[in-house]
C-alpha cells in the first residue's frame, strides 16, 4: 500500500435522524462501498433497527423535531461518541441529524476531524413558506461555518449554496445517494402482480397508480386523491396505492373518505417489497411539494412504470417533460389526471415511457462519486 493510500481517512461516523426511514432506505450502499474500501464505518441515528455492514451502531436520543430537549441530549451523547471514536470524518444527514452532529463535532474539528454535510433538500427552497426561510435559512447559514464540505442533490440547492454559504466551503453535487437496483428485481412479475392485487383487493385488469412516499403534508397525497376522482370520470376501475409509513396519524385516510375515494385508495404502510409493489401497478405518480432528488421516481422508472410527477426541484432533474415522463405544477390535479389518461390511451407512448435509462442513479455509480468526495475531504 502506497503512502497516498495510507493517508486516506479510514474512520467515519454517519449521523442521521432515523434508521428505518433514512439510513436503511438511503445509505446502505454507501456503507457497503466504504467497507469494501477498508474504512471503519459507525452509524448514529434514532431507532432500534439493525444497520447492515456498519462496525458499530449508536442509538441516538434525538427526535424528528429539533425543538425538544432531546436535541440537547443528543448533542451531548454524540459529543462523547465523537471524542471516543477519533473519527476522520463525521458524515451527517437530515436537518436534525446534521444539526446535532455539527454542534457535537466542534471540538473534534479543532483536532482535525472533518465534517461533511449531505443536504437532501434545503427547506428554504424557491416558493417555500416564509416560516421555512425564517427557521431553517439562518440555522444553515450558521452551521455552514462548522462544515468542511457540503454535498447537494439538485441544481437549485447547489447554486443557492454557492451564493449564500462561505466561499471557502467546498460544495459538490451528486445524482442521489445511489439506488440498489438489484433489490427491485422481480423474478416473476406476473405472479407478483397477481398476488399483490389480490392482497389489495384490486381487479387484475384495473388501472393502478402507485406513490411510494411517507404520509406527511409535504408529500401532498391529497392532490392524488383529486386526480383519482378526475380519472374515475373516464375510467371507473382506477385505484391509487400509497406505500409508506403514516406520520400524519390517519389524516390522509380521513381526507380520502371525505373526498369519496376511500374505497379506491389503498394505504399499505411501510413495505420492504418495493419492487413487487411497483410491478403490480401501471403508472407511478408523485405529488410532493419539495424533494432533494426523488429516488422513488427512479425506482419506478427502473421497474418499467411511466411517471407523472409535480415539477419540484427534486423531480425536474430526473423527468424531462414529454420525453421520459410528464411534469405538472403542484396542485394541477386535473392536468395530472389528463396525463395519466393520455398514457393509458396510447400504447406506443406507454411503451416508450416504460423503457427509460436510469443507470446513472445506480448505487455503483453514485457511491463511487460519494466515496471520492469523502477521500478528497
Amino acid at each position: 500500500m502506497n503512502q497516498t493510500e495510507t493517508a486516506q481517512p479510514k474512520r467515519l461516523l454517519l449521523v442521521a435522524n432515523v434508521v428505518k426511514e433514512h439510513v436503511l432506505k438511503f445509505h446502505v450502499p454507501t456503507i457497503r462501498r466504504l467497507k469494501e474500501l477498508g474504512w471503519t464505518v459507525d452509524v448514529a441515528a434514532s431507532g432500534e433497527e439493525e444497520v447492515p455492514y456498519c462496525d458499530r451502531q449508536i442509538h441516538g436520543v434525538w427526535k424528528r423535531s429539533p425543538f425538544t430537549l432531546d436535541t440537547l441530549r443528543g448533542i451531548r451523547q454524540l459529543r462523547r461518541v465523537i471524542e471516543e471514536g477519533h473519527y476522520d470524518i463525521v458524515y451527517c444527514h437530515t436537518p436534525v441529524g446534521a444539526l446535532v452532529a455539527r454542534l457535537a463535532a466542534k471540538k473534534a474539528r479543532r483536532r482535525g476531524t472533518k465534517v461533511v454535510y449531505f443536504a437532501h433538500g434545503f427547506h428554504f427552497f424557491t416558493g417555500a413558506p416564509l416560516i421555512n426561510w425564517v427557521l431553517f435559512y439562518p440555522i444553515e447559514r450558521l452551521l455552514a461555518h462548522h462544515t468542511d464540505a457540503l454535498i447537494t442533490l439538485n441544481d437549485e440547492d447547489y447554486q443557492r449554496a454557492q451564493k449564500v454559504f462561505p466561499k471557502s466551503l467546498p460544495i459538490y453535487q451528486v445524482p442521489g445517494v445511489g439506488v440498489d437496483f438489484a433489490r427491485l428485481d422481480v423474478a416473476d412479475r406476473e405472479q407478483a402482480r397477481r398476488v399483490h392485487r389480490e392482497e389489495w383487493g384490486i381487479e387484475q385488469d384495473a388501472l393502478v397508480l402507485i406513490y411510494i412516499a411517507e404520509l406527511i403534508p409535504n408529500k401532498n397525497q391529497g392532490m392524488l386523491f383529486e386526480a383519482l376522482k378526475e380519472i374515475q370520470k373516464t375510467k371507473t376501475d382506477t385505484y391509487l396505492v400509497c406505500v409508506g409509513p403514516d406520520h400524519a396519524h390517519g389524516s390522509f385516510q380521513k381526507l380520502a373518505k371525505q373526498m369519496g375515494v376511500s374505497d379506491s385508495v389503498i394505504f399499505t404502510g411501510w413495505r420492504t417489497d418495493i419492487g413487487e409493489c411497483l410491478v403490480s401497478a401501471d403508472i407511478a405518480v408523485a405529488s410532493s411539494i419539495r424533494e432533494g432528488l426523488a429516488l422513488n421516481i427512479v425506482e419506478a422508472m427502473y421497474c418499467g412504470l411511466p411517471v407523472v410527477a409535480t415539477d419540484n426541484r427534486g423531480h425536474v432533474p430526473i423527468i424531462r417533460d414529454g420525453e421520459n415522463g410528464f411534469l405538472v405544477h403542484v396542485g394541477e390535479s386535473e392536468k395530472m389526471a389528463r396525463r395519466v389518461l393520455e398514457i393509458v390511451g396510447d400504447a406506443k407512448l406507454y411503451e416508450r415511457l416504460a423503457h427509460t435509462q436510469v443507470s446513472q442513479y445506480s448505487a455503483e455509480a453514485v457511491t463511487k462519486q460519494i466515496a471520492q468526495i469523502l477521500k478528497n475531504v
